[in-house]
């Protein structure tokens, strides 16, 4: 979901809040409820509206955070960035993904394909990781879009011939995982709003004329769909609006919470988005009342706290040992 957390010294309050409330809806509603026999009706036109609002602010984020570095695209340069992207993810990435064919959420060959990063390329992807592994492959165009951020044509241009070159593979190469055209729209958002004052400008002058827009596309999680290309454009206005609708509001909100609880969920966001399916099954496992409304209560009171817990466990442990084999990797 989120990738780990920027160092101390670079943290954004704005985005530690966001990576925060929206991988706690999507860990903590969208994954958790279907586990229980409670509320059959827990997708809707709303709550579906806002996942995938969550989604496309994860993804907006990581362009956002990309954007705040120059990039040369020699080789020492390329080097660099992907070597460091690579280390900080891959690591607790694999291993989740190894526990997920373990204990089997993916099948093996949604491992491999998981392994190679080539899931996107090659549906069905696995469940949950299939996020990780777009955002990697977002990661292999980055360099490109960075470097032209400050001439946006440009960037737009680049942006929309990825598009038009994914959606000709799929039409006569071969069929893709959709959901990587979906998002790849508003991750080349998240770097221009970087990179372009004027763009978060614009958003500032217009807050609350884009979070009504944002209240009045959500109904397309009912006319747009995930599995065919019409489905995936009539979603797009909502992704596109959702993430810098929900930014621009997001430091304001954020300056009236407690900073470290904001800070300690966001750090704990990747591992608890790796790890939290895995620690469903487990707890599942041990006991699961029988009523629905017993079920999310023990989900949300013993389970979700012992992912999150685990999840952050798991992030200062990578990062302690990568600190310590591999300084310049941060």
């Amino acid at each position: 979901m989120a990738t780990p957390a920027a160092s101390a010294h670079s943290r954004n309050q704005g985005v530690d809040f966001l990576r925060a409330i929206c991988i706690l809806y999507i860990v903590g509603y969208w994954h958790l409820i279907p586990y229980t026999s409670a509320l059959p009706g827990y997708a809707n036109w709303f709550t579906e509206g806002l996942k995938y609002a969550a989604l496309a602010t994860f993804v907006f984020c990581s362009g956002y955070l990309l954007g705040r570095h120059d990039i040369t695209l020699d080789w020492r340069g390329l080097w660099s960035f992907y070597r460091r992207r690579l280390l900080r993810i891959y690591p607790l990435y694999l291993l989740a993904l190894i526990l997920f064919g373990a204990f089997g959420i993916a099948s093996q060959t949604q491992v491999v394909e998981g392994a190679l990063l080539i899931s996107m390329f090659s549906p069905p992807a696995m469940p949950t990781l299939w996020f990780v592994t777009m955002i990697m492959v977002f990661y292999l165009i980055a360099p490109l879009l960075i470097r032209f951020a400050q001439r946006p044509g440009v960037t737009v241009l680049i942006g929309g011939g990825l598009l038009v070159a994914l959606i000709v593979q799929h039409l006569w190469v071969r069929h893709l995982d959709l959901r990587i055209l979906l998002y790849l729209p508003v991750f080349v958002l998240g770097i221009l709003y970087r990179r372009q004052a004027s763009l978060g400008t614009l958003a500032k002058r217009y807050d609350w004329a884009l979070l009504g827009l944002l209240l009045l596309l959500l109904p397309l999680s009912v006319t747009g769909n995930e599995w065919s290309l019409r489905g995936i454009f009539l979603l797009m206005p909502l992704i596109l609006i959702s993430a810098p609708a929900l930014f621009v509001f997001a430091d304001r909100i954020a300056g009236r919470l407690h900073g470290p609880t904001i800070e300690f969920l966001a750090y704990a966001s990747f591992g608890l988005y790796l790890f939290h399916r895995l620690i469903f099954k487990a707890a599942i496992a041990v006991y699961f009342p029988e009523q629905g409304g017993e079920q999310v209560l023990y989900l949300l009171l013993v389970a979700l706290p012992i992912s999150l817990l685990l999840g952050y466990g798991m992030q200062r442990g990578y990062d302690g040992l990568a600190a310590r084999w591999m300084p310049d990797a941060k």
